[in-house]
C-alpha cells in the first residue's frame, strides 16, 4: 500500500529528493482549496437529502460530515507537522482519505443523476466542475494522484448521464470526457510550471551558496557552515579533539599553470583539486573555495594527529600530476588553526590559519603548519608535525614565532 501511495505522489520524471519533498508538501499549503472542496461536497449532499429525502442522500450527508472533519482537522494537521519538521517519510493516511472522499462524492453524484431530479443533476455537474478545478491546482505537485482523483469524480457521472432516460442528458455525458481531458492537461501544465519554479529556486540557492566552477561551498556559505559548526557542543574536557579545525590552503605553482597552459587549463586544475580535496577528508568535513586558488577545509571534532594525517593526504593528493598539464608541478601549503585554542569565531580561526599558511610558504611550500597558539600547547600538537613538507620533518627552531607571524 505504501509503495503504491509513493508512486501516486511521485513526479512522472525523476527529481532530486528536496524537490520531490517540496512537490509532495505543495498540497499542504492549499488549505483554502481543501476547505472549499469539503464545504461544496457537504452542501451538495445536503441539497440531495432535501430534494429527494432518500436514504442514500442522508447516508451521503452523514459520511461527508465525518470524513470532511477527519480530512480537515486530523489529516491536514499531520501533513503540516511533517512539513514543518522537514520529515522525508510520507504520511499515507491523507492520501487514502482523499481517495475515499472523492469516491464518496462520485457515488453521490451518480445517485443524483439516477434520481432524475433535474436541478439536483445540474448541481452535481457544477459541484464536480468546482472540485476538479481545485484538484488541478492543489495537486499540481502530485499529478498522478490528481489525475486519479479527476477520473474517479468524472467517469461515473459521465456513464450515469449517458444511460439516463432524461432527454438530451446524454450530451453532458459525451462532453464530460473532453472536460476531463482538458483538466488533466491543465494539471500537467500546472505541474510543469511548479517544477520549473522549484528548479529555478534550487539553482538560485545553489548559485548563491556554491562556487560555479568547482561546485564547492563559496565564501558566503562557508560563513554559515562556520556558525553551525561553532555552535555545536564542545568535546569533553579530557579529549584532545577540537570543536572545529580549519585548514587554509593555497596552491603552490598555480600561477605557472595559468601562464604556461592558459586559463582553461587552470580552471581544469582547480576542478581536479576540488575533487581531490573532497576525497582526502572525512564525510563530515567541508571543503570550500574562497576564490582564486584559495581553499578552506572545515574539520569538526578532530584531534591534532588526525588533522596532521588529513593534511598529509591532501598534500600527497594535490601534488599528483594533472592530466590537463602533466608537466606542471602543483603543490599546496596548509595553515591549521583549531577552536577554541586559536579562536572561537570564523574571523579569528581564518586569520590564525591564514598566518600559519603563510608560515608554511616561507618554509619552502608544500607543507603544513599549526598556528602558534596551538604550538604553545605541545600536548595538543604531534611533535613531528608542527611543520611538515612532502616528507617527515621535525619542527625547526624558530618555527613557533614564524607560525604566529
Amino acid at each position: 500500500m505504501r509503495g503504491y501511495a509513493s508512486w501516486l505522489l511521485s513526479s512522472p520524471t525523476s527529481q532530486p529528493d528536496d524537490i520531490t519533498r517540496a512537490l509532495m508538501h505543495q498540497r499542504t499549503s492549499k488549505t483554502k482549496t481543501l476547505v472549499v472542496a469539503i464545504f461544496a461536497s457537504f452542501l451538495l449532499a445536503s441539497i440531495a437529502a432535501a430534494l429527494t429525502g432518500a436514504l442514500w442522500a442522508y447516508a451521503w450527508l452523514a459520511a461527508e460530515l465525518v470524513l470532511g472533519s477527519i480530512r480537515l482537522v486530523l489529516m491536514m494537521k499531520a501533513l503540516a507537522k511533517a512539513k514543518a519538521a522537514q520529515q522525508t517519510e510520507m504520511i499515507v493516511a491523507p492520501i487514502w482519505a482523499g481517495l475515499t472522499s472523492m469516491t464518496l462524492i462520485s457515488a453521490g453524484c451518480y445517485q443524483c443523476v439516477r434520481s432524475g431530479v433535474l436541478p439536483l443533476i445540474l448541481m452535481a455537474g457544477i459541484g464536480l466542475a468546482n472540485l476538479i478545478g481545485g484538484i488541478s491546482s492543489r495537486n499540481a505537485g502530485t499529478p498522478r494522484y490528481g489525475i486519479l482523483l479527476i477520473c474517479i469524480l468524472t467517469l461515473p457521472f459521465a456513464v450515469a448521464t449517458i444511460l439516463s432516460p432524461i432527454p438530451f442528458l446524454f450530451l453532458i455525458g459525451l462532453q464530460t470526457p473532453l472536460y476531463t481531458a482538458g483538466m488533466i492537461f491543465l494539471l500537467l501544465e500546472n505541474h510543469k510550471v511548479l517544477l520549473d519554479l522549484h528548479h529555478l529556486e534550487r539553482n538560485n540557492r545553489r548559485m548563491a551558496h556554491h562556487d560555479l566552477l568547482t561546485g564547492l561551498p563559496n565564501r558566503a556559505f562557508s560563513q554559515e557552515l562556520f556558525s553551525d559548526l561553532l555552535a555545536a557542543p564542545c568535546p569533553e574536557e579530557a579529549s584532545r579533539k577540537s570543536k572545529l579545525t580549519v585548514f587554509c590552503l593555497d596552491l603552490d605553482g598555480f600561477k605557472a599553470v595559468n601562464d604556461g597552459f592558459g586559463h582553461a587549463a587552470g580552471d581544469a586544475v582547480l576542478v581536479a583539486v576540488a575533487n581531490r580535496l573532497r576525497t582526502s577528508v572525512r564525510d563530515g568535513d567541508f571543503v570550500c573555495r574562497l576564490g582564486g586558488d584559495e581553499f578552506v577545509v572545515l574539520l569538526p571534532n578532530i584531534d591534532p594527529d588526525q588533522a596532521a594525517d588529513a593534511a598529509r593526504r591532501i598534500i600527497v593528493q594535490v601534488s599528483e600530476p594533472f592530466d590537463v598539464a602533466p608537466e606542471a608541478r602543483i603543490g599546496v601549503s596548509i595553515g591549521i588553526a583549531s577552536a577554541p585554542w586559536d579562536g572561537n569565531s570564523a574571523d579569528e580561526l581564518l586569520s590564525a590559519a591564514d598566518r600559519a599558511m603563510y608560515a608554511a610558504k616561507r618554509r619552502g611550500k608544500g607543507g603544513f603548519v599549526f598556528h602558534a597558539s596551538v604550538c604553545e600547547a605541545p600536548s595538543l600538537v604531534p611533535s613531528d608535525t608542527a611543520f611538515a613538507g612532502f616528507g617527515p620533518a621535525s619542527y625547526p627552531q624558530g618555527a613557533k614565532s614564524m607560525a604566529g607571524a
